[in-house]
């Protein structure tokens, strides 16, 4: 084999390897985002939420929405 063969051959190797990682790097990338995703969803229920995070309760008092009184003053 010549010089020039063999370095085809290491090129064609290369090519194909770096394309196996470049996908293995894309799949983790996107499962991890998706993962984030999920996550950050997960922690927008309260119940859910107190469960997963230390802060919550140092928090101290959560914002309770005001109620609309049944009979509107005008």
């Amino acid at each position: 084999m010549s010089r020039d063969e063999e370095h085809k051959s290491y090129e064609q190797l290369f090519i194909l390897f770096s394309a196996k990682v470049e996908k293995v790097i894309i799949r983790t990338t996107l499962v991890f985002f998706v993962l984030l995703i999920c996550v950050q969803a997960m922690l927008q229920i309260p119940y859910i939420r107190k469960h997963f995070t230390r802060v919550e309760p140092l928090e101290g008092k959560p914002y309770v929405w005001p109620q609309k009184e049944k009979e509107e003053r005008s």
